[in-house]
């Protein structure tokens, strides 16, 4: 029993220490959208046929959740290679068409997108927004959770958790 805790504790150590090397590069840490968030988002964005990119992926999480709702396409861009191939390793599992790509989202072409969703801090979204103002397609949807996209006027936003102790808004723009 004492070895299980042992190697459980010395694991869950090296994940964060990891997590701490990979924000002390890309200043972003690694957070996950909650699943009352991506329902809200569900409720309010048609993604059937759509092709989707996720920049800042993590695990895929949020394109994972977004599956079986008919997509075109689910394409998630990350830098950190823990997380890529965590994503990767659960899109194989279940037979997922997810792809989890390890690039720096910076350097993608995202014309395509028709959807482009964000959970960064607001720093990355302060620079990303230059690039999707210039690159994204006329009409592509951007749903940004919890911070603004500048120079974008959001079309909705909703207040997720409105009575809750963490009220968290999420953005909904059109280019």
């Amino acid at each position: 029993m004492n070895i299980i805790l042992i190697v459980t504790a010395f694991l869950g150590l090296i994940f964060l220490l990891y997590g701490l090397v990979i924000y002390c590069f890309t200043r972003v840490p690694h957070v996950i959208t909650p699943i009352s968030k991506i329902k809200t988002i569900l409720e309010n964005l048609d993604v059937k046929n759509k092709i989707i990119y996720d920049l800042g992926c993590g695990k895929g999480d949020f394109l994972f959740s977004l599956e079986k709702f008919g997509p075109a396409k689910l394409v998630g861009f990350e830098l950190s290679p823990l997380l890529v191939w965590w994503g990767k390793f659960k899109a194989k599992i279940k037979n997922s068409k997810v792809e989890i790509k390890r690039k720096n989202f910076f350097n993608v072409d995202i014309v395509k997108a028709d959807i482009i969703y964000l959970f960064l801090v607001q720093a990355v979204i302060n620079k990303l927004a230059v690039k999707i103002i210039k690159e994204a397609k006329p009409g592509a949807e951007i749903i940004c959770l919890a911070d603004q996209v500048p120079g974008l006027v959001p079309t909705k936003v909703i207040e997720s958790n409105p009575g809750g102790k963490f009220k968290v808004k999420i953005y909904f723009y059109k280019k």
